[in-house]
């Protein structure tokens, strides 16, 4: 019996994914525009603080503020495009990369 019902949440759950996928690459696509935006969220993995984040960003040539990170969390969270940490309270981390949706994802300039 549990394994009619594991195979069919399986079932379930691809159909899911095939009806979101587009709509959720849609939103990706208009939500993240920017270079740093794409950067932000391909870094938010629920351990990273905001400040750890802008530093990154600064390290890299982007200049954002740790409250400009966070605001973007709160409108991703509104936005079902990122979810609390479960490890630390404050914190985000993305639902699927921007790799998963084929999506370009800025690219670090690399240092010569």
């Amino acid at each position: 019996m549990n394994d009619d019902i594991l195979e069919e949440l399986k079932e379930q759950t691809k159909w899911l994914r095939f009806l979101a996928i587009p709509q959720l690459k849609k939103l990706m696509e208009e939500t993240l525009i920017t270079k740093e935006q794409k950067r932000i969220y391909d870094l938010s993995d629920g351990n990273v603080s905001t400040q750890s984040i802008q530093k990154k960003l600064l390290a890299e040539g982007l200049k954002v503020s740790h409250m400009t990170v966070y605001n973007y969390w709160r409108r991703w969270n509104a936005l079902g495009l990122v979810i609390p940490s479960e490890k630390y309270a404050g914190r985000f981390e993305k639902i699927i990369s921007l790799q998963q949706l084929n999506i370009e994802p800025y690219k670090v300039p690399s240092k010569k």
